[in-house]
């Protein structure tokens, strides 16, 4: 699973890494944030089938509408989508062939259960990010546009949800879920507007490799999504994951 993330680097860095041709951002988005949570709107990188040729960093809004849904509140359940029965969902099934994307972020997080002892119950946040400590996380997602059926004219909805797979070692000391990152050598093909070829989703939706993450406690103020500031990123003390956790017995909500 992955409920919260951090989006704390310039938009014009994220451009430049990813190699976008064009950035089309709200002025909200430009701000440092360090606990987005669905239905928040967020930056996604994608390619559009009527101009395969350019890559488009602009803003979605978290949680996917499909575009037969009748309203979109549809979309507040569907934040993340589970990859391996992403092309059996009618909700996914259209998004998967040709309408892929990247959520860039700088780390994700994940909640262990309260400790034992603990008369709040406060499940303990963790936060994922790039061992190297700087790196960009690639997160695989898929999108959508909507608009009422009723309305040609109504301006269109854009959403996206996240795509999640089995932990790898690391998460799976705090949940058994972790996002789908993609890597850098596959970004041109998962972006494509086009299917994959049969059988080649799984290649893209394995766990991370060991070692591509690094992980530490942060503040339960993270527990509450309208709680803001670079200090709900940083590490405090406390044991490693699964010391006094068992895996997979975290959920978000």
């Amino acid at each position: 699973m992955c409920g919260r993330f951090v989006a704390s680097r310039p938009v014009e860095e994220i451009a430049r890494l990813l190699e976008v041709d064009k950035v089309d951002v709200p002025a909200e988005l430009l701000v440092p944030r360090w606990n987005v949570a669905p239905q928040a709107t967020v930056l996604a990188v994608t390619v559009p089938l009527a101009d395969p040729g350019l890559r488009r960093l602009s803003a979605f809004r978290w949680g996917l509408v499909p575009w037969w849904a009748k309203d979109p509140s549809i979309g507040a359940r569907a934040f993340n989508a589970k990859a391996e029965t992403v092309k059996d969902k009618p909700m996914f099934r259209s998004a998967v062939d040709r309408q892929r994307c990247i959520v860039p972020a700088d780390a994700f997080y994940e909640w262990a259960p309260a400790a034992r002892g603990d008369p709040t119950r406060r499940k303990q946040p963790w936060c994922f990010r790039a061992s190297a400590g700087s790196g960009l996380l690639l997160i695989g997602g898929l999108w959508e546009q909507w608009r009422p059926r009723d309305a040609e004219s109504a301006t269109p909805v854009h959403t996206c949800t996240i795509l999640t797979t089995d932990a790898n070692e690391l998460v799976a000391r705090v949940h058994d879920r972790m996002p789908v990152l993609i890597a850098e050598e596959d970004l041109e093909e998962w972006l494509s507007p086009e299917p994959l070829p049969p059988g080649e989703l799984g290649r893209f939706i394995r766990p991370a490799p060991p070692g591509a993450l690094e992980t530490f406690r942060v503040s339960t103020r993270l527990n509450d999504a309208r709680e803001e500031g670079p200090d709900l990123g940083e590490p405090i003390a406390g044991e490693e994951p699964g010391e006094t956790e068992q895996p997979g017995d975290a959920r978000l909500f």
